[in-house]
């Protein structure tokens, strides 16, 4: 096999092609670097097909005594739940490379500008991860009403409404016992109390000081009084850097969270390469799809203007 001279240049529209793997490296290590909030929140799924389906299934009541249901098994209707459906949409962002940036030994331009592009596609998936949280009170769910709302129907056969909004409870060690309380009392669509217990604080970077006095103080928040706080050790703070409404927080169980929010990625976004031959620009771009959604609501509630 003949070999290649250490001097020889790369020639016509090669050089792009040479340099890919090194740029694929920069894009990948560059994106790895950044904290990625999707996992923190949502249960990350692949994807093979053009949309997602999930058929939501009722609860069942308390199970009957053996004698009371004649000796027999006790069988139950279980009505079926609330249809939710993932769409994915696609997302594209790219750059020209003009090689006369590797002539003039410019690489640290071009790792530049490839790091550029993944910051793209980080910040996009970070915008798209938060945007249910930030518009909690337009963002409709498989229910038909606002992912925030005081009027969720238990489900498709039970018209009662139960609430996971509150704009006037503002973060504090008082109104996040009032909203534990409240979320321990939630049922499900045949009337009995759901298993929900809340653990994770999730705030944007205002409320960071707050959740964390809460969550880590030795004695009971906000008050002179010399008590135990009985929030430590029992809460988990996520500062999501995403979230836009500075008042607003989200009070979870990190359990039902993890069951019912899910992120689906359909096609992962990565550096590709192609060229434009009369110009001799190398086109780099990342191309995703993804989406995101909830089963049910019960796992979070939300309060803060």
């Amino acid at each position: 096999m003949a070999m290649i001279a250490s001097n020889a240049t790369v020639t016509g529209n090669e050089w792009g092609e040479f340099l890919l793997p090194i740029l694929r490296d920069v894009f990948d290590k560059h994106i790895d670097k950044l904290p990625d909030y999707v996992p923190q929140i949502y249960t990350v799924e692949n994807s093979k097909k053009a949309q997602e389906f999930s058929k939501g299934v009722g609860s069942m009541g308390l199970m009957d005594k053996w004698s009371d249901s004649g000796n027999q098994v006790s069988y139950e209707t279980v009505y079926a739940g609330y249809t939710q459906t993932w769409t994915h949409e696609k997302f594209s962002k790219g750059l020209k490379i003009e090689r006369e940036l590797m002539d003039d030994a410019l690489y640290p331009e071009v790792k530049n500008r490839v790091q550029t592009l993944a910051d793209s596609l980080y910040y996009t998936r970070q915008y798209w991860a938060a945007y249910m949280f930030n518009n909690a009170t337009s963002y409709v769910g498989p229910d038909s009403v606002a992912f925030a709302s005081a009027s969720h129907p238990l489900g498709p056969n039970n018209s009662a409404v139960w609430s996971n909004y509150d704009s006037s409870k503002a973060l504090d060690a008082e109104n996040v016992e009032a909203i534990r309380v409240e979320m321990m009392e939630w049922k499900d669509d045949k009337g009995n109390i759901l298993a929900v217990n809340p653990d994770t604080l999730i705030v944007p970077p205002a409320l960071r000081k707050a959740a964390l006095v809460i969550a880590d103080s030795d004695g009971e928040p906000d008050t002179s009084d010399n008590n135990v706080n009985i929030w430590r050790g029992a809460v988990k703070v996520i500062e999501w850097k995403f979230l836009t409404n500075s008042s607003r927080w989200f009070f979870a169980d990190s359990q039902r969270m993890k069951r019912f929010l899910v992120w689906f990625d359909r096609r992962k976004g990565k550096l590709e390469k192609d060229v434009d031959f009369d110009t001799e620009y190398s086109l780099y771009k990342t191309v995703a799809r993804w989406s995101f959604g909830y089963r049910d609501p019960s796992f979070c509630y939300i309060a803060g203007a």
